[in-house]
């Protein structure tokens, strides 16, 4: 049973079977088996899922990522035969049980027939003189499971090409004919149809449509340069910015010519635009760019604006997880090889985003240790803790690249008083002497370690207060300055930059407070030191 589940696959199926068994698990994770057929990440997840619910394939989650292999036959078990004494039957039970043997051999040979009209990548159907939809193949029904109309799904400019198809056969003459279905909202499929009529024999009087996916084949030589030069251009942009102006500029020169596009991450904020786009917009398309993120697959829907016909959401998946969602609105309906080649398009933004975070990460680390290096020789020049305080923040601010930072130090009378300040605008600078970062505050405390949020993470909208965000901050990082197990003081700093830290880098950081604790500390007891010794000296 099992082998014949295999020979039936779809053609896509059938890539990544012949994927994992040639090649290792660690081998065998969604990146490198897109690569290795050729498909996107949006279309290889798809087809992972659904072979995984055939029984054809099984994963192992290692991390955040899930390695697939092909699922191990079971050994065959023992059959168990319990036999009962026969006891006195009612009557009527073999007209009842031959009735059952009957409904039992029909869904049999119902099963059998479904089997065998699992063609690869061959969509078949019956259809009546209405062209109500009778009887479908699995294929048809996963890609249209709500149609009950074959003349509903076809373009409404091809009306024409299905009535000559219906009265060819009508004609009792087999006919094909190439037609284009409406597979999602404003997205088309193409397939090439034969329409073969009923027989003498058949007294429903229904035809049968068998249709051919064509979109597989549809991606010309122009479509193929210009995947190459978006695929290019995304690994040589210097910046996000400059990936994403490329690549939708790409996107709409050579593959779909959209009204607006957009790149939208997973909290929901902008981050590229080729127009403006309202918040009211934004708040509306919501739903559509949510479905997108969860299911990872590529949705749409029809939409009545003046501007735009159709809105199209595709996912931006790195490591089976939607980083956010590439928003086309399109005048026209696009075609299902147009989806795909935007799908590969999204692949090639989630890996330079990620290369582009490992980078920044890498600077980011190489900071933290500038910053480990300053501190330390302000330790060891600086004595006055005014000096200390002044030097520090100018120091972390600079070679960390934050825009605004401020140090507090505990009070026991006043709790945490802000000591210096660099670029706090006067607005912001109040509301922290007011307390504005007390939830903060209070959770450094508790947790004995740094805080470290950007856009993204729970803590952002939850912790950061309304006025941070709306001053562009969108990284927060708080520092605790400790002298032994006691926290004495804090470092507060923002950047409107979204900065990546690794481990290894949140740790430095942390150190960085450390540091700062040992200077102060060292200063209080210098000062104390002196004050005593003055106060000898008078004695005397």
């Amino acid at each position: 049973m099992a082998s014949t589940r295999i020979e039936n696959l779809a053609g896509t199926e059938h890539l990544i079977v012949t994927y994992l068994r040639s090649h290792l698990p660690e081998e065998c994770m969604l990146d490198k088996i897109s690569m290795g057929i050729g498909k996107s990440r949006a279309t290889v997840l798809k087809y992972l899922w659904t072979l995984h619910a055939k029984g054809i394939i099984d994963y192992r989650e290692i991390g955040r990522n899930k390695l697939w292999m092909m699922k191990q036959p079971q050994e065959a078990g023992t059959e168990t035969i319990i036999r009962e004494e026969p006891e006195s039957r009612p009557p009527g039970v073999r007209t009842t049980a031959q009735a059952a043997f009957e409904l039992h051999n029909l869904l049999l040979r119902e099963a059998e027939l479904r089997d065998s009209l699992d063609l690869p990548e061959t969509a078949v159907l019956t259809i009546g003189e209405d062209l109500f939809i009778i009887a479908r193949n699995r294929l048809f029904e996963s890609l249209f499971p709500a149609a009950e109309k074959f003349s509903d799904l076809v373009h409404q400019s091809q009306a024409a090409k299905l009535e000559n198809l219906c009265r060819s056969a009508n004609a009792g003459t087999p006919a094909s004919i190439e037609l284009d279905l409406l597979e999602r909202a404003g997205i088309y499929r193409s397939y090439r149809f034969t329409l073969v009529p009923a027989g003498p024999a058949d007294s429903a009087g229904a035809r049968v449509l068998i249709g051919e996916d064509l979109s597989g084949g549809r991606r010309t030589r122009r479509h193929l340069e210009s995947l190459l030069y978006i695929i290019r251009t995304a690994a040589t942009a210097q910046n996000e910015e400059d990936l994403l102006r490329e690549t939708l500029r790409g996107v709409r020169e050579n593959l779909v010519p959209f009204v607006h596009g957009s790149i939208v991450m997973a909290d929901m904020h902008v981050a590229f635009t080729t127009a403006s786009l309202s918040g009211e917009l934004l708040q509306d398309l919501s739903p559509l760019l949510e479905h997108c993120m969860t299911s990872l697959e590529t949705v749409s829907e029809e939409r009545g604006d003046g501007t735009f016909r159709y809105a199209v959401a595709v996912p931006i998946i790195d490591e089976e997880q939607a980083t956010g969602a590439m928003l086309l609105l399109t005048e026209s309906s696009i075609s299902a090889t147009e989806v795909e080649n935007i799908e590969i398009v999204a692949d090639e933004i989630a890996s330079a985003l990620r290369m582009q975070r490992l980078d920044r990460e890498r600077a980011e680390f190489v900071n933290t240790l500038l910053a480990m290096n300053s501190i330390s020789t302000i330790l060891n020049t600086a004595t006055d803790e005014e000096a200390i305080l002044e030097k520090s923040i100018e120091a972390v601010i600079n070679t960390l690249g934050f825009d605004m930072g401020c140090i507090y130090l505990k009070d026991d009378a006043e709790g945490m008083v802000p000591r210096v300040q660099r670029n706090m605008p006067e607005h912001l600078r109040k509301m922290c002497i007011a307390g504005i970062y007390d939830g903060l505050f209070d959770r450094v405390f508790r947790d004995q370690t740094l805080v470290y949020v950007v856009p993204g993470m729970p803590e952002y909208e939850d912790l950061v207060p309304r006025a941070i965000r709306e001053n562009g901050v969108r990284t927060l990082l708080i520092l605790p300055i400790k002298v032994g197990d006691q926290i004495v003081g804090l470092v507060n700093m923002g950047s409107r930059a979204e900065k990546h830290y690794t481990q290894t880098s949140l740790d430095n950081l942390l150190s960085i407070g450390l540091q700062l604790g040992i200077a102060l500390e060292r200063s209080r007891l210098a000062s104390a030191l002196g004050e005593a010794g003055g106060e000898s000296k008078k004695g005397e």
